[in-house]
């Protein structure tokens, strides 16, 4: 392959590059070099600039910090903090990046935050500091897999901080006594203090934005259900099955609104409790949102089957109500969506069981049982 034709080839697809190797083509093109930087090596060539001053590779040294810095800047966007320790081949940072919209990042409006650290070579000898840097590293990535916006930037900056006052200590001429020094302990005291408090306010923050997460995942739920239910109606209306002036058309479409809508209602009555809201908000963005898209889903689930139950005569639940009209059958089926409770007793009542056993009876509605920890509601 001539050189002329090497950009072309690097330029094309994975898909293009896979079509020319199936058809055993020789112009297939080589594997693209990774121009990738860590930030290891960033650090190393910073550490090899500042010492090559006053020397005469300090051109050489400084060119090669600054092109590494600027590949590295475009895989991690702009670099707001650094610190860069003085005797040895070490570093802390923290970047953002803005991230195109594109249909894979469709949610993530906020720009990414990322903590990089390089201290390895000062910390070799200072166990303890470098055990204390592994937690704020640990931290600082749930930090930035689950918190957005403004607590995701407070917290950040305040494991940047934290660390940056570690490396510091360890960053001294006589850093090699450090695990004897008796600063060290005080020093480890009050960052451990520091961690603490940093992590009750990433939990208090995370709660938060799960149950934001989540709520936005019960209205692309609702929205979906309410485009599946419109979609069905209007196959059937086409097929001449159904008419829209059919009393038990929209008396079942009613009915479902209302279970998705008890559904949501429930659930927001549950987040405002602290020990209500039983979810655990680690598992994922996604998962979260996705455990909210399903929720009226199942409210409306519950509510078509109770209308099923009651059309078709298996329960009689209030004999008096006659003839049982769109109002009663909205009502039953928001208290169906509105709580696990009420899906069981009526349930009960359309089985006609007459009580119900033992562990229905003893669940408070959350999804806790009297007699002992039940699973929490998700």
């Amino acid at each position: 392959m001539t050189e002329a034709a090497a950009p072309i080839a690097h330029r094309q697809s994975r898909w293009g590059r896979a079509w020319h190797a199936l058809l055993g083509r020789d112009e297939v093109a080589p594997p693209v070099r990774d121009d990738s930087i860590s930030f290891a090596e960033l650090v190393w060539a910073h550490h090899r600039r500042q010492e090559a001053l006053g020397h005469d590779d300090e051109l050489d040294a400084d060119d090669l910090y600054r092109r590494r810095l600027l590949r590295f800047k475009a895989d991690h966007g702009s670099v707001l903090e650094t610190y860069w320790c003085r005797y040895e081949a070490s570093g802390v940072a923290l970047t953002e990046v803005e991230r195109p919209r594109r249909l894979r990042n469709l949610y993530r409006r906020d720009p990414v935050l990322r903590f990089h650290t390089a201290t390895d070579w000062r910390t070799e000898h200072a166990n303890k500091i470098e055990t204390a840097l592994h937690r704020w590293e640990t931290l600082a990535i749930r930090v930035g897999e689950i918190l957005r916006g403004p607590s995701e930037r407070i917290a950040l900056h305040r494991v940047f901080a934290a660390t940056t006052r570690l490396v510091a200590f360890a960053d001294r001429r006589d850093a090699g006594t450090a695990a004897t020094d008796p600063e060290l302990e005080s020093v480890l005291r009050e960052d451990a203090k520091e961690l603490k408090s940093v992590q009750a306010f990433y939990v208090q923050a995370g709660e938060n934005s799960a149950r934001i997460l989540y709520f936005n995942g019960m209205v692309l739920g609702a929205l979906g259900l309410a485009a599946a239910v419109g979609a069905v109606f209007l196959v059937a209306w086409a097929a001449h099955w159904i008419h829209p002036e059919e009393e038990r058309v929209y008396t079942l479409f009613a009915t479902i609104a209302m279970g998705a809508t008890g559904a949501i209602l429930s659930v927001m009555t549950r987040m405002k409790r602290r020990d209500g809201w039983g979810l655990e908000w680690e598992v994922g963005r996604k998962s979260v949102r996705f455990l909210g898209s399903i929720r009226p889903w199942i409210g409306a689930m519950f509510a078509f089957a109770l209308y099923l139950a009651l059309k078709g005569q298996l329960a009689d639940l209030f004999p008096d109500v006659d003839p049982k009209e769109l109002y009663f059958y909205a009502t039953v089926a928001f208290l169906a969506g509105f709580s696990e409770r009420w899906a069981h007793v009526l349930m009960g009542n359309v089985a006609k069981t007459g009580d119900l056993d033992g562990d229905d009876a003893a669940d408070d509605g959350n999804g806790q049982k009297s007699r002992g920890r039940g699973t929490p509601s998700r």
